[in-house]
């Protein structure tokens, strides 16, 4: 890897009600990368306490704190958006850790061609002992492959140039949660993927990064694929198309049924199977935990 990389990389962290131990860690453990410069866009989102105060030991020029009203994690970093300088953005958290040195490597790997450049991210547990990590094999094109859940990366382990940041615009702030998919596929669509096999962060498992989220989730990624469509007609009544949305489906089913939900679960099987019959094993072997009539259902509807 080159010993310094002469380009600006904007790392945008957008904060709400930070915690007073993980967003300092957070925070230098981002303005401690080397190899390449980087600037770091804090955007206070409406904190009841200004986040800056937790900061007052930090004097570094590479700092930049915004206060913006409260509007969520996607306003939040369309601000931080507004004043990056940077020639590629990377997106990252307050209650997580950069890995050292992962922005250079990122970047090293975007700038042949100008692709979007990924890592993998390490699940942690409220200490940051890890506990998985999460990434990818995928190289070049990759919308189908996210669209099938063969290309799952966190965000904050990506690396987007700028070109790509300005075509895709902003995070859409009508989502109240998983706007990185929308982001991920909006961006797949003007650049292919490249990954280097390395931890580009570590991600912090807490009560307040999963509390609430799943029917959340499920509603948005349904959005981000129609989103999708209405930009791609073609896509909607292709196979891919038909493989996507079985796809979601039995994702979708898969966490109701954890949630008891077997009702819901069902709905979404069956929704699987009659899109795609050959999703019927698949959806056979989540109903396997079921009641008799719920894995009667999803049999017949491949019929």
């Amino acid at each position: 890897m080159t010993d310094t990389f002469h380009k600006m990389v904007s790392l945008v962290m957008p904060v709400w009600k930070p915690d007073p131990t993980w967003f300092p860690t957070a925070v230098r453990s981002a303005l401690s990368e080397a190899g390449c410069e980087v600037e770091l866009i804090v955007v206070d989102d409406g904190s009841p306490s200004p986040a800056a105060e937790l900061l007052r030991d930090l004097d570094d020029p590479r700092l930049t704190v915004l206060r913006v009203p409260h509007g969520g994690v996607a306003a939040a970093r369309n601000a931080g958006l507004t004043r990056a300088s940077g020639e590629a953005i990377r997106f990252i958290d307050a209650d997580d850790v950069v890995e050292p040195s992962s922005t250079a490597r990122l970047l090293e790997l975007s700038l042949p061609d100008g692709a979007i450049a990924y890592g993998d991210t390490l699940v942690c547990d409220i200490a940051l002992r890890p506990e998985k990590s999460v990434g990818s094999t995928v190289q070049g094109e990759a919308l189908a492959e996210c669209l099938l859940g063969n290309f799952f990366v966190y965000i904050t382990g990506m690396l987007f140039p700028r070109p790509v940041v300005e075509a895709v615009g902003g995070f859409d702030a009508s989502f109240p949660a998983n706007e990185d998919y929308d982001y991920i596929l909006r961006a797949l669509e003007h650049a292919p993927v490249r990954g280097g096999g390395f931890v580009a962060s570590r991600y912090r498992r807490h009560h307040g990064s999963i509390t609430g989220r799943q029917p959340v989730d499920e509603v948005n990624s349904k959005l981000a694929l129609d989103k999708l469509f209405e930009r791609r007609p073609d896509l909607r009544e292709s196979r891919l198309g038909q493989e996507a949305l079985a796809h979601f489906h039995l994702g979708a089913a898969r966490r109701m049924m954890g949630a008891g939900q077997f009702g819901a679960s069902t709905h979404h099987l069956v929704s699987a199977v009659r899109l795609v019959p050959g999703a019927a094993s698949d959806a056979l072997r989540i109903a396997a935990g079921f009641p008799r009539q719920a894995a009667r259902q999803v049999a017949a509807a491949r019929r």
